[in-house]
C-alpha cells in the first residue's frame, strides 16, 4: 500500500486551506470505511487524506419541520434516533441492516452517499424522501437534489475539493408511510438488491408514491413512470403484480461476485412490491 500523508482539520475552512495547499492531490475522509479498502487493494492511490472526524458542523441533527443531517452523522446515531424511527422509518431501516455494528459505529451517511455505490444502503429512502444534499468548497455553497449527485458507479457531481456538509430532507404529510427492504448474501453483506417506497393515502387512494431501488442499474435509481402509475389508483394486489413486473423492466442490473443479472431483476421487482405494501399499511396506521 502507497504511503500518505493524513491531516486532521477541525473546521471545513481548515480543511479547504489543506485542500487548496495540496493541490488537489488529497481525498476527503469521513469514517473511511470504503476509501481505506480501496486504498488497500490499490483502486486509488491518493497522496494524502484529510479526515472530517473533527469537524463538529458536520454532525448535527437538526429538525427543523422536516430533518436536516450533517454529512458527519454516524449510521449508529440514526439507528439509535426515536425521530428518525418514528418520522423517517426508510431511513432507519436502512441504517439498522447497514453492514454490522462495528461499521456503523464509524460509517457516516455523507461517505455512504459521497461514495456513490449503486447498492449504498442509504440512497434508495433519501431518494424517496426527496432528500437535498448540501456541498460546500473554497467557491461557496451549492445545494441539489440527491438523484441529480450520481453521475456513475462511484461517481458524482460533487467536485474533489468540495464537501458534503448536509442531507436536507423536507417534511413529510400526513398519511404517509415509508419502508425500506434488502436482500444481500448474508444479513452483513454488501445488497444484492434494495429498495424503498413512499406512499401518501387519501381516503384509501394512493394521492403520493414515490420509489428507488439501488444495486440494480448504475447508479441508485428513482422509478419515476413506476410513480405515476401508482398515484390515483388504490394499493390492491392486482396493482401489485403489474408493478412487479414493471420494476423488472425498469432495471439494468449486472452480474458480478454477488448474484447475477437475472436474480437482481427478478429480486427488485419483488422487493419494491413489498416495501409499498409495507409503507402503504404504515400510511393507514
Amino acid at each position: 500500500m502507497k504511503r500518505f500523508d493524513y491531516y486532521q482539520p477541525e473546521s471545513l475552512k481548515e480543511a479547504f486551506k489543506l485542500m487548496e495547499k495540496l493541490k488537489g492531490d488529497a481525498l476527503y475522509v469521513a469514517g473511511g470505511t470504503d476509501v481505506i479498502v480501496r486504498i488497500k487493494q490499490k483502486a486509488i492511490e491518493p497522496e494524502a487524506l484529510i479526515s472530517l472526524r473533527g469537524v463538529e458542523e458536520l454532525k448535527e441533527i437538526r429538525e427543523n419541520g422536516g430533518l436536516s443531517l450533517g454529512a458527519g452523522v454516524l449510521f449508529r446515531e440514526i439507528e439509535g434516533s426515536g425521530q428518525i424511527r418514528q418520522q423517517f422509518q426508510a431511513l432507519h431501516e436502512a441504517a439498522c441492516v447497514l453492514a454490522n455494528p462495528q461499521i456503523r459505529n464509524v460509517a457516516t451517511v455523507g461517505g455512504n452517499l459521497c461514495n456513490a455505490a449503486p447498492s449504498a444502503d442509504s440512497a434508495p429512502p433519501l431518494l424517496i424522501l426527496e432528500a437535498e444534499v448540501e456541498l460546500e468548497g473554497p467557491g461557496g455553497k451549492r445545494k441539489m437534489m440527491l438523484e441529480d449527485l450520481f453521475t456513475g458507479p462511484g461517481q458524482t457531481a460533487k467536485e474533489p475539493e468540495e464537501v458534503m456538509t448536509r442531507i436536507i430532507i423536507p417534511a413529510q404529510g400526513m398519511n404517509t408511510g415509508t419502508a425500506f427492504m434488502k436482500i444481500g448474501r448474508v444479513s452483513q453483506d454488501i445488497a444484492i438488491a434494495n429498495a424503498a417506497a413512499l406512499v401518501s393515502l387519501e381516503e384509501g387512494v394512493c394521492n403520493k408514491c414515490r420509489l428507488a431501488v439501488g444495486a440494480v442499474a448504475p447508479v441508485p435509481l428513482r422509478l419515476k413512470s413506476i410513480e405515476e402509475k401508482i398515484e390515483g389508483q388504490k394499493i390492491e394486489e392486482e396493482l401489485l403484480q403489474e408493478v412487479e413486473k414493471m420494476v423488472c423492466e425498469a432495471v439494468s442490473p449486472i452480474t458480478d461476485v454477488r448474484s447475477t443479472a437475472e436474480y437482481r431483476r427478478a429480486v427488485s421487482g419483488v422487493l419494491v412490491k413489498r416495501a409499498i405494501r409495507q409503507a402503504a399499511a404504515r400510511a393507514q396506521q
